[in-house]
């Protein structure tokens, strides 16, 4: 009886070693852009709950609720391109459109806060007014009519960009993926 030895020598195992290289390789860029892709409907998708979340809190608590743009995480910005930096969602009891501390009266409730998201290149309304949407007690909005363009960063499919749709009434949804209006 002869034994015959189990196992892979160095030339086999050093041969599935490249093809695994090989497809990975293959595959690397098609995962990039599913990253992508992802990251920016993930973006969107927490835009969108907010916006739903600050429409039902004005509804509930009969007063108005904004969600604005937030570079600091504490205070409104009014630029264009801000939202790439983060947004807040808070109770506007007196509806100057800022986060006010108890020396300005009553202190306003910060509902919700969005940190900056790093993957994304660009967050953009289409009107010039789009860094806020202020609810009214009654659910509607006052800043309403906008699309916010969701865009990533660097080289990647046309389809990666997505369009969130804010009505004349305040609701909001997202448009398809590639789509750069609401039309």
């Amino acid at each position: 009886m002869t034994r015959r030895a189990i196992g892979l020598t160095l030339v086999e195992l050093m041969l599935v070693l490249a093809m695994v290289a090989v497809v990975t390789s293959l595959a690397a860029p098609s995962f990039r852009s599913l990253w992508v892709k992802r990251s920016v409907l993930l973006a969107a998708e927490a835009l969108l709950g907010d916006l739903r979340y600050a429409r039902s809190e004005a509804l509930k608590r009969t007063r108005p609720v904004l969600v604005c743009q937030s570079s600091n995480s504490t205070s409104c910005t009014r630029d264009g391109t801000a939202w790439a930096d983060g947004w807040l969602v808070f109770a506007d009891g007196n509806g100057n459109g800022q986060v006010d501390d108890a020396n300005d009266g009553p202190p306003e409730e910060l509902l919700r806060v969005q940190s900056a998201l790093p993957s994304l290149a660009a967050i953009l309304s289409n009107v010039s007014t789009g860094h806020s949407i202020a609810y009214q007690a009654t659910g509607s909005a006052k800043s309403a009519a906008q699309t916010i363009v969701f865009t990533p960063a660097g080289s990647v499919p046309a389809d990666s960009i997505r369009a969130l749709c804010i009505s004349l009434q305040g609701r909001a949804r997202l448009g398809p993926a590639g789509a750069d209006s609401c039309s």
